[in-house]
């Protein structure tokens, strides 16, 4: 098993904290309009209120979801939703963590050239298809 020192993880939140900063208001908006935040592992997870029905109704390109990794927040439509998607998260706050800034883009240019290939934007955009199978291999175990 590898570990991180503490500077390494500080360099990751550093690395990013300029996308993380944008979801930051989510937390007070959730808790303001019902919902509710906490950290969990390191990371700010937000649900209910406006924001989960925000995403239950649905967002561009992805639809309905549980729940979106931005940054180290992880947005969801219930604390119930967020436990269930765990670790399909925390897989996209890796990718975070490995491309900051960019992965909002490398991700959109991943899901645009899945459809091109005929396929989904999500279901076979290869982010998506690395959390699914970190995902099913913990429930596997």
């Amino acid at each position: 098993m590898h570990t991180i020192s503490d500077w390494q993880q500080l360099l990751r939140y550093l690395w990013v904290a300029p996308i993380t900063l944008w979801c930051l208001p989510l937390a007070l908006l959730a808790k303001w309009t019902g919902g509710g935040y906490a950290l969990h592992t390191g990371v700010l997870e937000i649900w209910g209120g406006w924001v989960g029905r925000w995403l239950a109704r649905g967002i561009p390109f992805l639809g309905a979801v549980n729940a979106i990794t931005v940054g180290h927040c992880v947005a969801g439509v219930s604390p119930q939703h967020l436990r269930n998607s765990r670790v399909h998260e925390r897989v996209h706050v890796e990718q975070f963590e490995r491309w900051g800034c960019l992965f909002p883009f490398v991700y959109f240019i991943a899901g645009v050239r899945a459809q091109q290939r005929g396929g989904s934007f999500y279901w076979d955009n290869p982010y998506e298809i690395e959390a699914r199978a970190r995902a099913a291999a913990t429930r596997d175990c």
